[in-house]
């Protein structure tokens, strides 16, 4: 038992055991003088008794007696202490009961002889077993020894193995530190821009509102729902939406800043702990035997496993990969997004600036039309009065030589009823009467018309003086409209060239909007002419 359990399987073979060896046998000695109880004694006084087969090695021999005097003092001694008794080899030799002397005071023979061997025997049993106990002592050193130099050993290749580790989470924790700090100064280059865009897309909305407002104060016959009108509603409705995105983007963009900021915090904590614990993991390879004095009883082991601290650096690791995937998705949708709007706006931009001047353009031909229509109407003004003073001129020719046929005729009907007859004079009077009668009447009325159409034609000049008058306001404040907001840098997309197509359908419509009362003024002209000529 104890050479299977403890020393393990024999290297040389004795002729008493072949599984016994010389530690067996020293182990022997060492169990059967420390073992005090009877039935385990009664075990190993019958191996040292010769039970075992093959007791003709000297060693086995001398050991065979050691432990039988020796059990057998045990043996003794347990019966004598339970009053009990037997037939052993030697009897034993109590103090006060030894055999009685001769008559001459001598001891026995047998006495001497067996009291000097039994010392003799307890002696050499005493040296053996010392000499086994020192045998075990230092090899119980030399495993010691053995042992400590192999702890140290793995304790150096543990620490060198956590040093390497510590180094490479340093090294991804670094690497994650410096992509997080760059991802931040990037995130604020966005957001200053996202600033700057925001500020910019509200500085050209109240821009929009203003000149709204200014357009508002045209006069009201030019108060029109034209076409730049529904584009400066079209640009507010877009500027706001971009307005709109320009603070869920900046939002954003606060949120992912205070992640980086607290995710950069604990990285940098993180470092700074793994430099530290590096530092103390190099002190404590440079650490020789009594540089400290510390208490076993005061250190405290720490309970988390390896795994769960390199898989809490390296999870944090790849939050914040996670993390700058994120932020860069985000800072390139904001990328896309001011992009988008800037071509919106620009496009808006130019789109209200070519429909304005357009507009203007289009003013200025109805300006000119209603300037030309003026002119006719004052050359026809100026006609209509010639002619007036002609009828006038002629209704005055023709009344004396009407008053005068008159008065002749008047003069006439005072004959005596004997000559009252109607004569060829009184014929000739009546008919020159009722002729110059219808010529004035004719006269009469046809100066009647010319006052009427003189009156219309004044009426219609004051009409298109004020018309023109609006148109000049008009343009005026749509020429001040576009210069309230400045020429911005042209782009492929919102180039005139580009622009062109969306302003043919609106300017075809504007042309055949504009040619309709020209073509009225032009008739009403027409027909003050004709009456000028006939009459």
């Amino acid at each position: 038992v104890v050479h299977h359990a403890e020393l393990g399987p024999c290297s040389a073979c004795l002729t008493c055991c072949p599984g016994a060896t010389k530690s067996c046998i020293r182990a022997t000695v060492i169990v059967i003088a420390s073992v005090r109880r009877e039935f385990f004694l009664h075990i190993l006084f019958d191996f040292a008794c010769g039970q075992v087969p093959g007791s003709r090695s000297c060693v086995a021999r001398k050991t065979y007696t050691v432990a039988k005097y020796i059990a057998v003092g045990q043996m003794t001694s347990t019966t004598m202490a339970r009053g009990g008794g037997g037939s052993n080899p030697l009897p034993p030799i109590e103090v006060g009961h030894r055999p009685p002397r001769t008559p001459t005071g001598h001891r026995p023979t047998s006495d001497w002889y067996s009291e000097s061997r039994k010392h003799i025997l307890l002696a050499t049993g005493t040296r053996t077993l010392a000499d086994t106990m020192r045998y075990q002592t230092g090899m119980e050193i030399s495993k010691s020894l053995h042992r400590t130099e192999t702890g140290e050993n793995k304790v150096d290749s543990a620490l060198k193995s956590k040093i390497n580790t510590t180094r490479d989470l340093k090294e991804l924790l670094e690497g994650a530190l410096n992509m997080i700090e760059k991802e931040v100064d990037k995130m604020e280059l966005t957001k200053e821009r996202l600033d700057d865009e925001t500020n910019s897309c509200n500085r050209h909305l109240q821009q929009n509102e203003e000149r709204r407002l200014h357009r508002q104060s045209r006069p009201q016959r030019e108060m029109v729902h034209d076409y730049p009108y529904k584009l400066f509603e079209a640009q507010a409705i877009f500027l706001h939406n971009s307005y709109t995105k320009y603070e869920e983007k900046r939002r954003e963009v606060f949120d992912t800043m205070t992640r980086l900021n607290m995710l950069r915090q604990g990285l940098m904590d993180d470092l700074n702990d793994k430099v530290h614990a590096l530092d103390l993991d190099m002190k404590c390879i440079g650490l020789a035997p009594g540089d400290s004095d510390a208490p076993l009883a005061t250190l405290a082991f720490s309970k988390q496993q390896p795994f769960s601290w390199s898989s809490s650096s390296k999870g944090t690791v790849l939050e914040a990969q996670l993390m700058q995937a994120e932020s860069a998705q985000l800072r390139r949708q904001i990328s896309r997004t001011i992009q988008s709007v800037r071509k919106g706006e620009k496009q808006q931009h130019d789109l209200v600036q070519m429909a304005l001047d357009r507009n203007i353009a289009a003013i200025s031909r109805l300006r000119d039309d209603l300037h030309l229509q003026l002119q006719q109407v004052e050359e026809e003004i100026n006609q209509a009065l010639k002619t007036k003073a002609e009828l006038e001129t002629a209704i005055t020719e023709k009344v004396p030589p009407l008053n005068l046929t008159k008065q002749r005729y008047m003069t006439r009907s005072h004959r005596p009823n004997r000559e009252l007859v109607n004569d060829e004079v009184e014929h000739a009077l009546k008919m020159q009467y009722d002729s110059l009668n219808r010529m004035v009447s004719e006269l009469q009325r046809k100066l009647d018309q010319i006052n009427a159409t003189l009156a219309s034609l004044f009426a219609h000049k004051a009409e298109l003086e004020e018309n023109i008058a609006d148109k000049e306001k008009n343009y005026d404040m749509d020429k001040q409209c576009i210069a309230m907001a400045p020429s911005r840098p042209a782009t492929p997309d919102c180039s005139p060239e580009a622009l062109a197509n969306i302003f043919d359908h609106e300017h075809e419509h504007m042309v055949s909007a504009m040619q309709i009362p020209k073509k009225s003024h032009s008739a009403g002209g027409q027909m003050s002419l004709g009456n000028s000529l006939q009459m």
